[in-house]
């Protein structure tokens, strides 16, 4: 039993003609007479006396349809209730974004998110990958912003940006080819890289294949990291949006690996099935075109961290 065999059913009690019904529904009348047949057969009763002209209800069937429209009012019901429930949690926007793309990646569409969304309950978590996918699991927030994640089977990857990872080598260390510069190549130890064993960490470990860089400087702030290397303290990795924000008196010390260049894959996780899904699809799309004055690469070799 349908609410289509219903509707079928009722708009041939209001016309007593099959042809008149199946023109109202906009379908065949053979199409709505083998449908009202099934629900009969379904059911065990016959609704119509079809020897009578018009065609007329049996008694059963005057019950049935007096039911049948109890049936699909209360559909009716649902729908707008299902519409409204959606209304009511779409007001509610929980997000996160990994730590190493706050200072980059988030000012790029955070505004236009906020002007979009304007009656909406925004919030925003900031925190380690591993952590925001913990509150994610949680239902504690509706997607989050970050490398892209291992695979699982519950979740909705979406990749949509390959960031570079660039070096920065102050001139007293620039004692090799700048023009090929391959990470087996480089000297780790004079590498500074942040304390905490965050997403960009990670990533730095796996271009160099070592955990052996220069630990004497404990932060993790990049900004400090960069500043130190521009003032020869040691070499340091920054991620691409990170160079897009720089100086350009700044930037003459920064330098691209060889090709493919060693990139982070970045993209929006959510759940899948999730009643949010058309929201943060709209907040996808809006991450996507603020990012269309920004450089993009092709060439490059994802390095999961």
């Amino acid at each position: 039993m349908t609410i289509t065999q219903l509707n079928y059913v009722l708009a041939l009690d209001k016309s007593k003609n099959f042809t008149k019904a199946a023109k109202a529904c906009k379908i065949s009348q053979p199409s709505l007479s083998t449908q009202i047949q099934k629900l009969e057969e379904e059911l065990g009763v016959e609704i119509f006396d079809r020897t009578k002209k018009p065609i007329k209800s049996t008694e059963i069937g005057k019950i049935l349809i007096n039911q049948f429209k109890v049936i699909i009012d209360e559909s009716s019901n649902v729908s707008e209730l299902i519409i409204k429930s959606k209304e009511k949690i779409n007001k509610n926007i929980k997000f996160g974004i990994s730590y190493t793309l706050e200072a980059t990646l988030l000012p790029l569409f955070y505004e236009s998110l906020v002007s979009k969304f304007n009656n909406s309950n925004i919030k925003l978590t900031i925190n380690s990958k591993d952590k925001l996918l913990k509150k994610l699991n949680n239902n504690e927030i509706d997607f989050i912003i970050t490398t892209t994640p291992r695979l699982k089977k519950e979740l909705k990857v979406i990749p949509f940006y390959y960031e570079p990872l660039m070096i920065v080598i102050p001139k007293k260390l620039q004692n090799f080819d700048l023009k090929i510069i391959e990470p087996n190549k480089i000297n780790t130890n004079e590498i500074l890289v942040p304390k905490k064993n965050n997403d960009l960490k990670k990533s730095i470990i796996k271009l160099f294949n070592t955990k052996k860089f220069n630990t004497k400087i404990k932060t993790d702030n990049l900004e400090t990291l960069l500043n130190l290397s521009l003032n020869g303290a040691g070499m340091s990795v920054l991620p691409y949006l990170f160079f897009e924000s720089l100086r350009d008196e700044k930037k003459s010390l920064v330098f691209n690996f060889s090709n493919p260049l060693p990139s982070r894959e970045i993209s929006i996780v959510f759940k899948k099935n999730s009643l949010k899904e058309d929201s943060i699809l709209n907040i996808f799309q809006l991450i996507k075109k603020s990012l269309k004055h920004i450089r993009t690469f092709s060439d490059v070799k994802i390095i999961e961290d």
